[in-house]
């Protein structure tokens, strides 16, 4: 039975597409490395994908078919601010973006600007249905997401935050800034007081830890690299024999 092989030049092309993409899991496994000490931030792994020749159903090389997030809760440790807060569960805080979109995070290491905002590190505010008054002397943040605030020796409810999420937030799109926003894959987005519809409780307080695990990341950058270095072997020693062949001919 005839069999058909791949010439030199599949070959090259398929270990220049498997570089390509090894070195595009590189910079997951640097992105993931890189934030270690992001609050909340959540990471990434690289899914690759076999190109095959419609007609010869020969390995055409690969791609980086996509990239999928792992929403695994961080572990939480305390915070001497009370606007400091962390989420148990699987919920989303809401903030508004420059144009006006809403985007979700689980950093909630939030402060007020001079506007009396509550608004994340980079400055976007956080929806939610009150405002902090000028003249609050503290305030205070509890479980329910009911926020208080001090004025004249009272304590004063000014408002709710609600929480966020989604049946599949796998699917979510990173955007920077430990940013999230909606896409089809990710489904359309549930709103609820903490504690109903199995959205988690804040902690206030609280800070969640990055989920990057520094074992596994190491090992998926030697691996990655690795496979790398296999690939641009193969490369190398195929244009060898490519250009022995044409010296042979001459």
């Amino acid at each position: 039975m005839f069999t058909l092989l791949p010439s030199f030049t599949d070959i090259m092309n398929t270990s220049i597409t498997g570089m390509q993409t090894r070195f595009a899991g590189l910079d997951v496994v640097s992105n993931n490395l890189a934030n270690i000490n992001t609050t909340a931030y959540k990471s990434s792994r690289s899914n690759f994908q076999e190109i095959l020749d419609a007609t010869t159903k020969l390995e055409k090389g690969t791609i980086l078919q996509s990239t999928q997030h792992n929403m695994k809760e961080g572990t939480f440790v305390e915070s001497d601010s009370p606007l400091h807060l962390a989420i148990q569960g699987t919920g989303f805080f809401a903030v508004t973006m420059p144009d006006k979109t809403k985007a979700y995070t689980r950093d909630g290491t939030f402060s007020l600007d001079a506007n009396r905002q509550i608004v994340t590190d980079k400055g976007y505010p956080l929806v939610w249905s009150g405002q902090i008054p000028n003249t609050a002397e503290k305030v205070e943040i509890d479980e329910n997401g009911l926020v208080t605030v001090l004025q004249n020796g009272t304590w004063t409810n000014v408002g709710q935050i609600q929480l966020n999420k989604f049946p599949n937030p796998g699917g979510l799109i990173a955007t920077g800034n430990n940013l999230f926003t909606a896409s089809a894959a990710s489904g359309v987005v549930q709103t609820a007081n903490p504690g109903a519809n199995n959205l988690g409780w804040i902690l206030p307080r609280m800070k969640e830890v990055s989920n990057v695990n520094l074992g596994l990341e190491m090992t998926n950058a030697i691996i990655t690299q690795r496979n790398f270095q296999l690939q641009l072997r193969t490369f190398q020693t195929t244009d060898t024999m490519l250009s022995q062949a044409i010296a042979l001919r001459r």
